[in-house]
């Protein structure tokens, strides 16, 4: 097959670690393609319109802040993001009531005192947070779960994180390596703006895109990649699969994967083509995050008024609620309400997908009397591999780069250090094109 154009880099898919490492690569002057095997961008951070209704294929609370890798990526280019800020409208529901956070600050506090509900227990523990978080890391040996059981036996200070792990790092709490659990708590802490894509996720990957393809980059949909080329451990570009059906190799010294780790090493001809501590790596903990995505419209809010976020900690497997119509107007049609559920497994490493997404919808009903009779429903979806929550569980990430010579990673398969979800993606991107253009200089 002969060689067709050549690009200075490809980045394949487009998911937020894609987009934003091919932003950066824009920003850098670089003549960059982005090829895509659906006719739609965003991937996880994406939408779908189902019954005239802006729905989610997967994020929800989207980081915004100037300090966002997302938002960085975003301004490298003078793309705007059209977002409703939703920082700090954070509501807890625990089995003895709900929590809205204060928006004066001093939430974490008061969560554990209202989850243990006695304040001089909430006080010694949230001590040993403090310490946990500039004083000592604890480290990765051993669970956050683990790490909270040295310290108090409160069932429902523990149901409490137990949410909070699950609804924002997709898994649970015996499955976070402590240390991670408190990089993220303390990344995350530092200004850190939410909020919701006014349009959907997919305007928004939709404004990015346009505002790289204004600078000379070349976004191709309905384009999969069949193989990444690579010859004495360099990489040399990639074959597709183009929107016309024919297949075509394409040029470039620089390969950004972002189809999660496992199947970049697939891509590029299997375990043998890299050095054996990255094969031993990839292999080691290698599970990813499944979830469960329910999203459904009625004719009123569950909870009139509501325009945050709802994580609960009263459940097995129902972790997350959003009304996303209450939040904008123009996510479905007037008088019609939008809504998106999450579940996660009591066990990522063993799940039993079909039989916890029954327990989710009934722990919905039990929440919320009366919806799963008035509903409509347009989703009832469980993500796994080859499209899960996220690629790999918190804390066990993979590098960026690669020992193939010009060939990295990004996506929420090779998170960074204490980020979690479509900013570890982000993330991820701004690692690897840093590395990228320190080498070129």
């Amino acid at each position: 097959m002969a060689a067709g154009e050549r690009f200075d880099a490809i980045v394949v898919g487009s998911g937020v670690g894609g987009m934003c490492a091919a932003a950066r690569l824009t920003a850098a002057g670089m003549n960059v393609l982005v090829t895509e095997k659906s006719p739609y961008l965003g991937g996880r951070m994406g939408h779908r319109e189902r019954e005239d209704c802006v729905v989610t294929t997967g994020a929800l609370m989207i980081p915004m802040g100037p300090a966002s890798a997302i938002r960085q990526a975003f301004d490298a280019v003078g793309a705007d993001m059209d977002m409703v800020d939703l920082t700090g409208r954070m509501r807890y529901r625990l089995a003895h009531g709900d929590y809205d956070l204060p928006p004066g600050g001093g939430g974490l506090y008061g969560m554990i005192e209202f989850a243990m509900q006695d304040e001089a227990a909430a006080r010694a523990l949230f001590k040993q947070i403090q310490h946990a978080l500039f004083q000592w890391t604890p480290l990765d040996t051993i669970s956050i779960r683990d790490w909270f059981d040295q310290y108090t036996d409160n069932v429902e200070v523990k149901n409490l994180f137990q949410g909070y792990c699950a609804a924002l790092m997709g898994v649970n709490l015996h499955e976070i390596p402590a240390g991670e659990f408190f990089r993220f708590l303390k990344y995350s802490s530092k200004g850190s703006r939410f909020g919701m894509a006014t349009h959907g996720n997919g305007a928004l990957m939709d404004t990015l895109a346009t505002a790289m393809e204004s600078k000379g980059t070349q976004i191709r949909r309905q384009t999969g990649c069949k193989r990444i080329l690579i010859d004495e451990g360099r990489v040399q570009g990639v074959e597709v699969n183009n929107s016309n059906g024919n297949d075509e190799v394409i040029l470039a010294d620089l390969v950004l994967s972002n189809t999660g780790p496992d199947r970049t090493v697939e891509l590029a001809g299997g375990d043998s083509v890299f050095e054996r501590s990255y094969v031993e790596k990839l292999h080691t903990h290698a599970m990813d995050a499944p979830i469960m995505h329910i999203s459904f419209v009625m004719d009123r809010p569950v909870i009139e008024g509501f325009q945050g976020c709802m994580v609960f900690g009263n459940n097995r497997n129902l972790i997350y609620l959003e009304i996303p119509s209450e939040i904008s107007p123009h996510i479905s049609p007037q008088g019609k309400y939008l809504h998106t559920a999450y579940g996660a497994p009591a066990d990522a490493a063993n799940p039993d997908l079909a039989s916890e997404l029954k327990v989710t919808m009934e722990e919905l009903e039990k929440n919320f009397p009366g919806v799963t009779e008035e509903a409509t429903f347009l989703v009832k979806a469980k993500h796994r591999a080859p499209a899960p929550g996220m690629h790999r569980w918190v804390g066990y990430g993979m590098p960026v780069n690669t020992p193939v010579a010009g060939l990295y990673n990004v996506g929420d398969g090779c998170a960074p250090p204490g980020t979690i979800g479509t900013e570890s993606a982000a993330a991820s991107a701004r690692e690897a094109v840093a590395m990228i253009l320190a080498q070129r200089k």
